[in-house]
């Protein structure tokens, strides 16, 4: 290619790399750079990514059991154990709202409270249009810390809950919304 050929094509206006849309801006992109609201890169204040996440430890002592409704309890007993069954620690659990103005990706980092024991984690999502979501992970006795990253998306409205048997297990997630 020569350079010079394109010598008098140059106006010298400098090319923005991310220019925005001509006319108005589709809904959901951002004013500044026209990317959509959730891949904005100039940091304007309009489009704020805000860092989410629940933390959920299981005591130390003790045994429970957690009631998971009927589904849940299905899908769990077919994996042949009862929640809490083996383990040293008390189940825990919490419940978060997830807000913002676009798609939202889970993600979860875990550790065995008894490295001993079997540990299991369990996400439940229940979106504002009635579907649920959930995902689990057992893991044998001899785990160790783990990192799983985009196990649900879902939209903003939602409520997700964090259980977990012989685990502190933290659930991240980024809310991306206007002010």
């Amino acid at each position: 290619m020569n350079p010079a050929q394109f010598a008098s094509r140059y106006t010298g206006a400098r090319v923005m790399p991310f220019a925005p849309p001509m006319g108005h801006s589709a809904p959901g992109t951002c004013r500044s750079c026209g990317q959509p609201s959730g891949q904005c890169r100039c940091g304007c204040r309009e489009c704020r990514k805000e860092s989410k996440e629940l933390l959920v430890e299981a005591a130390a002592q003790g045994r429970g059991t957690i009631n998971l409704g009927p589904v849940m309890a299905a899908a769990f007993l077919k994996q042949g154990d009862t929640l809490g069954a083996g383990a040293n620690a008390a189940p825990g659990t919490a419940k978060a709202f997830i807000g913002g103005g676009c798609c939202v990706h889970l993600s979860i980092e875990y550790a065995p409270v008894t490295p001993t024991a079997a540990t299991i984690v369990i996400v439940v999502v229940h979106d504002s249009e009635g579907t649920t979501l959930a995902w689990m992970r057992q893991d044998p006795a001899g785990g160790h810390y783990q990192v799983k990253e985009n196990i649900v998306t879902t939209k903003p409205g939602a409520t997700v809950t964090l259980l977990v048997s012989n685990a502190t297990a933290r659930l991240r997630w980024c809310e991306i919304f206007s002010c």
